[in-house]
């Protein structure tokens, strides 16, 4: 049996045919995809012990506390670490089938370290870790050479691109609007490895609008001023957004063209994924974590940024109408699930082999 520690995804009917927000479609797809190769249970990253057979296969998540600091204080620390708890023998660290499933980059953002209490344990105790990232991340990961978590770790990953599940995604864009009118969109939690201070830097005097959706502004949908560091930027705010709406997804693929994210150092933004499927142009850094020859890349320099928008903005249709389409198939062929979760039970196979036939009788 594969027990996945996930964030404990309730199945429902008609789940395969909604689109979900990325934690939910990464445990929904696990469930279905793995549940061909073995039985299937979908568990927590919260669960404490939920296995005592040693044939067993433990594949999960880092355990996350996304509880307030406020409520830490007064509740406490969390006991249940699904690594630990699973060992078979008090000698153990972990069950001997234990794997992590992550987003991964060389140094983890504030927010991942403040929210992940057994991060460094449960990464030196898993057998192998399945890293949902970006090319680059993986060389530059591979390249370290310091004290480092992920230099301690490294020969233990296996490389995998995050996922999208773009059948989903019904309405695909078929024109762009004329030069002049062309706009942009930006979806996230705007923590600061997104890098959305440069994004709203970049494109200052440009003629476009940026459209951004985030849960974490405190706003009433429309145009608002936003104040980042000294400088006041006019954007239009959509709240929070639904990406299984047919009203959102119309409305996107109608009046945004391009989508746009400066990331510092994102693990491979799924945002990206999901506009890209409806057939708009990333407009991004290399350490958004996408890459592709059909892609619009940008740097962390501002006046840079500008120059290469500008050039983006005034593209013929034609121009934009073929990457359009050549990002849609890139993503449909090398972010499907299927071909995931293919790689992921092929490496718990092999290593599983690997250890059977070198552990002494």
């Amino acid at each position: 049996m594969l027990h996945f520690l996930w964030n404990g995804y309730q199945m429902v009917e008609s789940s395969f045919e909604r689109y979900e927000f990325s934690n939910h479609e990464i445990a929904k797809w696990a469930e279905y995809y793995l549940s061909q190769k073995t039985t299937f249970h979908q568990s927590n990253w919260s669960a404490g012990k939920v296995t005592d057979n040693p044939n067993d296969i433990l594949l999960g998540h880092l355990t996350w506390d996304g509880r307030p600091s406020h409520v830490r204080t007064i509740m406490g620390e969390l006991v249940h670490d699904w690594v630990a708890d699973n060992a078979l023998t008090p000698v153990q660290t972990s069950h001997p089938n234990t794997y992590v499933l992550t987003p991964w980059v060389p140094e983890f953002p504030d927010i991942w370290i403040q929210n992940m209490p057994f991060l460094k344990r449960q990464l030196l105790s898993a057998s192998k870790i399945f890293a949902l990232c970006g090319e680059t991340w993986m060389q530059r990961t591979l390249e370290c050479k310091d004290a480092s978590i992920q230099s301690q770790v490294k020969h233990k990953l296996v490389h995998c691109n995050m996922g999208v599940a773009s059948h989903n995604f019904r309405i695909t864009k078929q024109n762009f609007n004329p030069i002049g009118e062309r706009q942009i969109l930006h979806i996230s939690n705007l923590e600061p490895y997104k890098g959305f201070d440069v994004t709203c830097a970049s494109l200052v005097g440009l003629e476009t609008l940026l459209h951004l959706a985030s849960a974490n502004i405190q706003a009433e949908p429309g145009l608002i001023d936003l104040t980042i560091g000294d400088q006041v930027y006019i954007m239009n705010y959509l709240g929070f957004v639904d990406n299984n709406d047919p009203e959102f997804n119309q409305w996107v693929v109608e009046n945004c063209d391009f989508y746009i994210h400066t990331g510092r150092m994102d693990a491979q933004a799924t945002t990206i994924l999901e506009n890209g499927a409806r057939g708009l142009i990333p407009l991004v850094t290399p350490e958004s974590g996408f890459s592709s020859p059909h892609a619009i890349y940008l740097t962390h320099d501002p006046e840079e940024n500008r120059a290469i928008i500008k050039q983006a903005l005034e593209m013929p249709e034609t121009e934009l109408l073929k990457r359009s389409q050549m990002i849609r198939e890139q993503i449909a062929k090398e972010h499907n699930w299927e071909g995931i979760f293919d790689r992921i039970w092929q490496g718990i196979s092999a290593d599983i082999e690997e250890r059977m036939t070198t552990t002494p009788v």
